[in-house]
């Protein structure tokens, strides 16, 4: 009777429970001479690790390494990918004599070829046979190793931007982006020549044209990319090579670049009026009221299911994330009212036309606000001529004030704890619990909108002394 193997949601691995609760995750391996698969534990549950953990391990580090026996004696295959889709490569084993013990045997892996290549098992098989009766009469093996590949930024980026993608990194688009811009004349280089020298001359020819945050951004999409390559490269060289990006080797010098602007009462209504002209036409007036009203970020926003909605209690769940806590957040009237006249033929309580996660903002929020806040505009011009221009010290310090003192979509988030602290009525701690900062570091930056009544309370208590 045929056992059944209950499918995890990654490629090629299962899993089981046990009689004390716990799970196993294992893949099946064909055994040699049996119709039957054996079972090989890749994790459990109770060493502390998640079914996505267990996947990411089984998907990153093992599947790639795993060998596969046939039916074929000698013959074996490992899985591979060949232009990003699925593959198999084909090897051969068998022994000879060790040249620094002749006295023992040594086993020698061969490659034969990839499936995609058109190598089967019989192919491989019939080299195997060949080689055990060249080494058998004394002669040369017929296969012969293949000169190692350099391995180059290119395929560290390649292997990288895939592995991103198919792991849902939100910023995939965003580090491929930067790396055809800005990393590309390292393209050919192969990876272990890379030195601090060669990313100290990017950063300064970066920054006579980039701000100091874009060429930060810059960097640090070269260091994931090499720290990943040396994470799980199959080449020693590579596995050893020290990042010359880590530790803050190759550093921008520190920038205070954080936009504190928020929107006063009188300039919140006045967006929100223009906005509400577009209600039926697009979201940008509803997005605006549950960014200003939750004080939640863009993200959050746009990952709202309506299953995170719940109309009886009157508020809404945003999910941890890397950046923040979980919390519940209370609707007001007018939120309340503007979801509840949403459609919901989607999971999503904010789908794009296609039905799918919108990424950001639509570009004509920005200038909207634009228009009706005098000075908020962008006055620096960047480009000419469709090239990034250099920026004298002068405009350079405008820009980053006028960057600073802009009001943005993330100003939204600002303004709802900025008002919260001018209120008098919150806390830090409750500040840092609306908002969802997992210290309470990120919220002191409204400390100072607090009202200043510490030195009245403090006068109160010892006059009465």
């Amino acid at each position: 009777m045929a056992t059944n193997h209950n499918k995890t949601a990654c490629k090629d691995l299962f899993y089981k429970k046990t009689a004390d609760n716990d799970i196993l995750y294992y893949i099946l391996k064909p055994k040699k001479g049996s119709k039957n698969d054996v079972e090989k534990i890749i994790g459990k549950k109770s060493d502390g690790f998640t079914e996505e953990e267990i996947c990411h391990k089984w998907l990153k580090k093992i599947r790639p390494t795993e060998r596969y026996s046939t039916n074929k004696t000698g013959v074996f295959w490992r899985h591979c990918t060949s232009n990003g889709k699925p593959d198999k490569t084909f090897y051969i084993t068998y022994k000879i004599i060790d040249e620094n013990d002749p006295t023992k045997k040594k086993t020698v892996e061969s490659v034969v070829g990839k499936f995609s290549h058109g190598i089967r098992e019989a192919y491989a098989y019939q080299k195997y046979t060949e080689t055990i009766n060249n080494l058998r009469l004394g002669e040369s093996v017929p296969i012969k190793r293949k000169k190692k590949k350099i391995y180059t930024l290119s395929d560290a980026f390649n292997e990288y931007i895939i592995a991103m993608e198919s792991d849902g990194k939100k910023t995939w688009k965003k580090d491929k982006e930067l790396y055809e811009n800005h990393l590309k004349k390292f393209h050919t280089f192969e990876l272990v020549s890379l030195t601090q020298e060669n990313f100290n001359t990017l950063k300064a020819e970066k920054l006579k044209t980039h701000s100091k945050r874009t060429v930060q951004y810059i960097l640090a999409v070269a260091r994931q990319i090499i720290n990943y390559a040396i994470s799980f490269a199959s080449d020693k060289e590579v596995i050893k090579f020290v990042n010359p990006l880590s530790g803050g080797k190759v550093k921008v010098k520190s920038i205070d670049n954080s936009n504190k602007a928020f929107f006063t009462y009188e300039q919140a209504d006045k967006l929100l009026a223009e906005l509400i002209k577009f209600k039926n036409v697009n979201l940008l007036y509803q997005l605006t009221v549950i960014l200003l009203h939750t004080g939640a970020r863009f993200s959050e926003v746009a990952s709202l299911t309506w299953n995170d909605i719940n109309f009886n209690d009157g508020t809404i769940f945003f999910k941890a994330t890397k950046d923040g806590n979980a919390r519940h957040i209370s609707m007001s009237k007018l939120l309340k009212n503007i979801l509840e006249e949403l459609p919901r033929d989607n999971s999503l309580v904010f789908p794009s036309q296609k039905g799918t996660q919108i990424v950001q903002m639509p570009d004509k929020w920005q200038k909207v606000v634009d228009s009706i806040i005098p000075n908020n505009k962008i006055t620096i011009e960047r480009f000419k001529n469709g090239l990034m221009v250099e920026l004298s010290n002068t405009d350079r310090k405008l820009l980053s004030t006028q960057t600073k003192n802009r009001l943005t979509v993330h100003s939204l988030r600002h303004t709802h704890a900025s008002w919260m602290a001018i209120s008098g009525n919150f806390n830090l701690m409750e500040i840092r619990d609306e908002l969802g900062h997992t210290t309470t570091k990120m919220t002191e930056r409204y400390a100072h909108l607090m009202p200043k009544d510490r030195h009245k309370k403090t006068n109160a208590l010892f006059d009465n002394i």
